[in-house]
């Protein structure tokens, strides 16, 4: 089967938004827009990737490594025509026929032959499409930071528990053999009582200039790859700025979270894992900023955060200008406990040092497959057997969230742990959620 070409595209791009124009008027309805189709060992499953320019790749390939267990990648759904050649000539070649393509990610929601929606767009767009698609009777995996917010990242929870839904979070760390590994060595006292755990974000990133506003492409659906978001120029949405999009978009807080919630993100859930917290701090602050360029970036490339509990304290840093490692880890995790420190310096490698003298200890390597894991809880239906079930994926990334609002308003931040949310503080509450642009609001009622 041919590839399709570009005249296909937007003709079927076409057809598909005119059809959608009526049923997605109240998309965030209570109720599921389709039933869930009922899965077992025998059954094929057939998977949706939205957003295939960047992460996206590593999605498709990902999934269509799980043929064997009966996974088929049949849709990519990017709103971009630009940039959806690799993805769709990967999946032609392991298919034998190209897949279905679509712009909107309303008609892969509508689509009953669907069982899984694959996120790997921009954060702004995570926790929507996740709820979405819980709503539409699927399962999903939902690239890191699951929310470009807190409260999103809640409701993303709350829809996952109210469709009954498996919903992965994208921190493949979880379900790497080393890493697990690590884990269990804290869990059984291997460094003594842990007090203190870092993460380090010591990752280089370079200037990104400055662009300018200039008309949208006809290849490019600029009003849905703005969807919950303000238009870059408010208000307007006839032009873009081509530097903020495809990557950049990371370091302006309208569709990023920072390297906090980029690379961040999985040295967040590291460390969180690592103390074995699973609720809010009590405390967070945060100081840093932009340094050493000035460019289109909004995001700090310097920064430090502490939250604080009564037995424990997790800080993080973020450089992204030339610096040292720090006990040979630039990117990964330190734990420090009374009797020496783990260190993890990769996605899958950990090592120890004890004493004072920093004498070296127990060490380990492994890989996972992150898929895998996904897929498996898809077939038994059990989300308990997930290594980043969807409330996992929540507490971290609103880690890095409450990080950047400290670090935004610039003080000592108090937190309503039951409640997610900050004591008496309105300024810093109105922080913790954003204004939605119609019709791409995430509702109070899931």
């Amino acid at each position: 089967m041919r590839s399709i070409q570009r005249r296909d595209f937007l003709q079927a791009s076409a057809a598909s938004l005119a059809a959608l124009t009526a049923s997605n008027a109240s998309r965030a309805s209570a109720e599921p827009r389709s039933a869930p189709r009922r899965t077992s060992a025998n059954d094929s499953l057939n998977v949706a990737v939205v957003g295939v320019r960047g992460r996206g790749m590593d999605h498709v390939r990902g999934f269509l490594n799980q043929k064997d267990q009966g996974v088929r990648v049949t849709t990519v759904c990017d709103v971009d025509e630009n940039v959806v050649g690799n993805a769709m000539k990967a999946i032609e070649a392991a298919n034998g026929s190209a897949p279905s393509l679509v712009k909107d990610v309303r008609a892969v929601l509508d689509d009953p032959a669907i069982d899984i929606i694959s996120v790997a767009t921009p954060n702004h767009w995570h926790s929507l499409m996740g709820i979405w698609a819980c709503q539409a009777g699927k399962d999903a995996y939902v690239e890191k930071p699951v929310s470009h917010n807190v409260w999103e990242g809640r409701k993303l929870v709350e829809a996952a528990r109210k469709y009954d839904r498996i919903v992965q979070c994208g921190t493949q760390c979880r379900s790497h053999k080393g890493i697990q590994d690590a884990i269990k060595f804290l869990r059984e006292g291997g460094i003594g009582k842990v007090y203190m755990a870092k993460g380090l974000c010591y990752k280089p990133r370079g200037s990104i200039g400055h662009g300018s506003f200039q008309p949208v492409p006809k290849e490019l659906d600029y009003d849905l790859w703005t969807g919950p978001a303000e238009f870059h120029k408010p208000g307007d949405p006839s032009v873009y700025n081509p530097n903020i999009l495809h990557y950049n978009w990371h370091w302006v807080w309208n569709t990023g979270n920072g390297d906090l919630g980029n690379q961040g993100i999985h040295q967040m859930d590291l460390a969180r894992w690592g103390i074995g917290k699973n609720e809010f701090p009590k405390t967070v602050m945060s100081a840093g900023g932009r340094y050493g360029y000035e460019d289109d970036g909004e995001t700090a490339n310097t920064q430090t955060v502490n939250f604080e509990y009564d037995d424990v304290l997790l800080q993080f840093e973020v450089r992204g200008l030339p610096t040292n490692d720090e006990q040979g880890v630039k990117v990964g995790d330190i734990f420090y406990g009374t009797e020496g420190i783990l260190t993890l310096d990769s996605y899958t490698s950990w090592q120890t040092f004890f004493g004072h003298k920093m004498e070296p200890g127990p060490k380990g390597t492994g890989g996972g497959d992150h898929y895998a894991n996904f897929i498996e809880a898809v077939r038994t239906r059990d989300r308990s057997i997930l290594n980043a079930e969807i409330e996992e994926g929540h507490l971290s990334s609103a880690f890095c969230h409450l990080g950047n609002i400290a670090l935004r308003l610039g003080r000592k931040l108090h937190i309503d742990v039951e409640n997610e949310a900050f004591l008496d503080d309105p300024e810093a509450n109105a922080m913790l959620t954003r204004e939605y642009r119609a019709p791409y609001v995430v509702p109070d009622q899931v």
